[in-house]
């Protein structure tokens, strides 16, 4: 199977979405000064949020090339330093113990996960508790999406697609080289006899031809695609062509917006009419979030703004940001050579020290922030307004 962005290949899943498609490598965002203010008691939400720490000093790395960072099902994947890979739960601790057979190989995804029998080099999958549910017996095997995955008993088989219980619900007629991560009912397909893309769907069949040169999953009912010129637009579910292709780059639309990039390399957001609705100024913009999207200069320096354009956290001196979730953003200042990140609410108060190497953004009101010697802290959101933990 090919090397692609945001998919499962063969038997390891890879790297998780990410809010902008190619190309990969994008300048940051040039704004006229006189935007670059903000009214900093904007208020987002009537919650005040701050974080408390749940546990430090965890023995953790991420398992780069099979897991995003985060908590899923109340689990976090994670590697020690001596190599082991195990799931944390949201105290810090182990979460179970597996059989001595059994090595875990992707995060949590509707209450399954991956593991490998190391015995027998087949693929099965877990429960939360720990509990083998579905036999190791297949030599390939995707993550659950929209209540399937994708496996595969023997190579003289096409694979099959089965529920979260381990039945059988479709046996494929042909073979597929897909990331099988369906969203809105659709999955990402690629030619075996070109380098061309189309969407399959859980029928396991091809309702979108291959003739894309680079596709994304569906959001809010399209999805980005490129063309055999190298210019964006956007297809619907059948395949029609709602935006034209006309821009550089381009990336998922939400919350009824996606970012864009023009001819002249800038940034602005556009709806799904094709409606440009926050004006080119920007050298890179990241999709919107609970509101908010980031922005670069061409400085590289981070803001946020929110789906009128209007400014609610001005640039500062960071330049790396992630997408705000749960009401909470890692944000912070890396160099060619080290890395100073912290957590930031939806007002741009630092909510941790800039103290971090890495983190992950926050998800089910857990993130994690890792120091230089893989050592892990989780922070969980707290709400003053009701003294209560979320």
């Amino acid at each position: 199977m090919k090397t692609i962005q945001n998919t499962f290949i063969a038997t390891i899943l890879l790297s998780v979405v990410s809010g902008l498609v190619c190309p990969l490598t994008i300048t940051e965002a040039s704004i006229h000064p006189s935007l670059q203010t903000t009214n900093m008691k904007t208020v987002l939400s009537s919650n005040k949020a701050d974080l408390k720490i749940v546990s430090s000093n965890i023995d953790y790395s991420t398992p780069l090339a099979q897991s995003d960072g985060q908590f899923h099902d109340g689990l976090l994947f994670a590697q020690t330093t001596d190599g082991k890979l195990l799931f944390y739960n949201t105290a810090g601790k182990q979460s179970f113990i597996l059989p001595q057979n059994l090595v875990p190989m992707s995060d949590f995804y509707q209450q399954r996960a991956l593991v490998k029998d190391i015995n027998s080099k087949l693929y099965g999958y877990i429960n939360t508790k720990g509990k083998l549910v579905i036999d190791c017996s297949y030599i390939q095997a995707s993550y659950f999406s929209e209540d399937i995955a994708y496996v595969q008993k023997s190579k003289s088989d096409n694979g099959s697609f089965i529920n979260t219980t381990g039945k059988k619900i479709l046996d494929l007629e042909r073979s597929y080289d897909s990331t099988f991560n369906f969203t809105e009912g659709l999955a990402l397909s690629y030619s075996k006899n070109s380098d061309k893309i189309g969407y399959l769907n859980k029928a396991g069949n091809i309702v979108i031809p291959y003739k894309y040169n680079y596709g994304r999953n569906f959001s809010e009912k399209l999805a980005v695609v490129q063309d055999g010129n190298q210019n964006y637009g956007y297809i619907n579910r059948t395949g029609k062509v709602i935006i034209p292709f006309q821009y550089k780059a381009a990336g998922d639309f939400s919350q009824g917006l996606a970012p864009v990039q023009n001819k002249k390399g800038k940034w602005g957001f556009i709806n799904s009419k094709g409606k440009v609705v926050i004006p080119f100024q920007f050298n890179q913009a990241d999709s919107f979030s609970e509101g908010l999207a980031a922005v670069y200069n061409d400085k590289g320096n981070v803001g946020f703004i929110d789906s009128t354009g209007k400014w609610i956290i001005a640039y500062q001196k960071y330049n790396k940001a992630t997408s705000f979730h749960n009401g909470v953003a890692l944000i912070g200042v890396t160099t060619s050579h080290s890395s100073k990140l912290g957590y930031i609410d939806q007002r741009g108060k630092l909510l941790t020290a800039l103290a971090y190497r890495s983190g992950s953004a926050f998800n089910e009101g857990y993130g994690v922030l890792i120091n230089s010697l893989n050592q892990a802290t989780i922070y969980q959101k707290y709400f003053f307004e009701n003294n209560l933990y979320e």
